[in-house]
């Protein structure tokens, strides 16, 4: 046992993939960087071309359905807080989807 609680790992999982996002050059007007993988699902970061501006949200998180090529949920995010409960939330709901859909097998 690490000691290290769920959250902390949330967190530090999400500031990673924030890091990789800051790195992407400026001419990419969308950025994206996958947090988890849970079944046929993945959890997302992206940002697009108004947070580097500023006029919009810091980044969003999404639940993408890759069997359906469509997006389940998201969120835009200001914190890191904020994306730590979406994040959990996200792979709750993710597993919830997978087992209803008889896919077994997860991924992070």
């Amino acid at each position: 046992m690490t000691g290290i609680s769920d959250k902390t790992i949330s967190e530090l999982r999400i500031l990673r993939a924030c890091i990789k996002l800051l790195r992407v050059p400026e001419g990419i007007t969308q950025a994206l960087v996958s947090l988890a993988r849970i079944g046929n699902f993945e959890i997302r970061m992206f940002r697009d071309h108004h947070a580097i501006s500023g006029a919009g949200p810091l980044f969003w998180l999404e639940l993408f359905d890759h069997s359906a090529s469509a997006s389940v949920d998201s969120f835009s995010c200001n914190e890191i807080e904020d994306a730590v409960v979406i994040f959990d939330n996200f792979v709750l709901q993710a597993a919830d989807l997978n087992a209803a859909s008889g896919s077994g097998g997860t991924d992070s």
